[in-house]
Formats: structure tokens, sequence, C-alpha cells
């Protein structure tokens, strides 16, 4: 009788790439999931995409994300992932779907995000604004990540401050309350310039 021989596995790294740790984390938002990972996946910034043709041109990581289906919007952060899904569909069918796309995603030692995202170069900003940007760097952007999110500037008009909510804060009942009584609240005390945020 000859001797089995034993069969080559079709995947044979699966067990290194099951062993990739990915962790879930709840966010305020119930519609928004955090998953933090131990590998960098872009050196700085966020990258939000919501559009899957958007995403394939900038990034596979996005695109792949998108493309698992009742997803609404994906963000990009260097040590976590926000993923935000249709209201109606349900954590434990997209969960294990979305933490094997993120493993075999960082097992491939693809670019997240493509170096034209990354290296956009942003305008000129004037001295306070730059004060506003350093502030919402180094205090307020750090505590937003805390709940898969963040916050981009996009403004400073008549003294008002102008952000976008994005991440799991996007959709989120209490950003409302982060914006007026966090982050309106610190701007507003640090620098004298700004009577106001408002999120657009």
């Amino acid at each position: 009788m000859q001797a089995e021989t034993a069969s080559a596995s079709p995947h044979p790294h699966e067990a290194e790439i099951e062993a990739i740790p990915i962790h879930s984390v709840p966010t305020p938002n119930p519609d928004a999931l955090m998953f933090r990972v131990e590998e960098a996946l872009v050196p700085t910034g966020t990258f939000e995409y919501s559009d899957a043709a958007r995403a394939a041109d900038e990034s596979p990581l996005a695109h792949a994300l998108l493309s698992i289906g009742n997803i609404e919007l994906v963000l990009i952060a260097p040590r976590f992932v926000t993923v935000r899904k249709e209201p109606r569909a349900r954590w434990p069918d997209l969960v294990p779907r979305i933490k094997r796309t993120l493993r075999e995603f960082i097992w491939s030692g693809e670019m997240a995000v493509f170096d034209v995202a990354v290296d956009a170069s942003p305008p000129d900003r004037s001295e306070v604004e730059q004060r506003i940007i350093a502030l919402l760097d180094e205090e307020i952007r750090p505590a937003i990540a805390q709940d898969g999110g963040d916050v981009t500037y996009m403004g400073f008009v008549d003294g008002v401050v102008q952000l976008r909510m994005i991440g799991a804060c996007g959709t989120c009942p209490s950003s409302t309350a982060t914006l007026k009584m966090g982050i309106e609240a610190l701007l507003c005390e640090e620098i004298p310039e700004v009577r106001g945020v408002e999120q657009v």
C-alpha cells in the first residue's frame, strides 16, 4: 500500500496570518468600530474613504474594506482603522470579514495609502492658523483618536474655526457635544483670536 503524502496547504502561511493581532474597540458611535493594529499602516495623519472609486486610486486597504459590502466609510490612521457600517448591517456578520481583510493586507506588505495621497502638501497658513493646527494635533486629535475618529482642519473665517469630524465621529450622536464643549472651549481658551468652532 502506497504511503499517503501530505497534501500541501493551499495557504501555507494561514497560521501566521491568523496570528496577526487585531483588536476591535467600541466607539461612542454604535455604527462605527475601531480596529487597532500593531503595524504602522501610514506614517502620519488620517485618510478617510467612503467612495470605492477614489479608494481604488489612493488606498488599496480602504478599497478592500469597502468591497466587503455594507460598509459606508473607512478611516485609516497609523495604528488603527475605523470602519463605519450601514445602520441595517450587523457587526457579528462584518467583524470576522473585516479582521480577515486587515490581516491579509498586513501580511501582504502592500501600502495602505499610496504616496500621492500621503504627500499632498498643505497650503500656506497664517500664524494663528498654525497655532490652531498645532493645538489640534497635540491635544485634540489624540483624544478623538481614542474613540476611533479624527478632526480635519478646514479653515479659519472671521474668528470661527471650521472643522470636519471624520471616522467614528462623522455620524456620532455625541460629536456635537465634543465639538462645542470640548474643542471649542479649548481653542477659545488657548487662542484669543478664536471666537467659535463650526462643523463643515
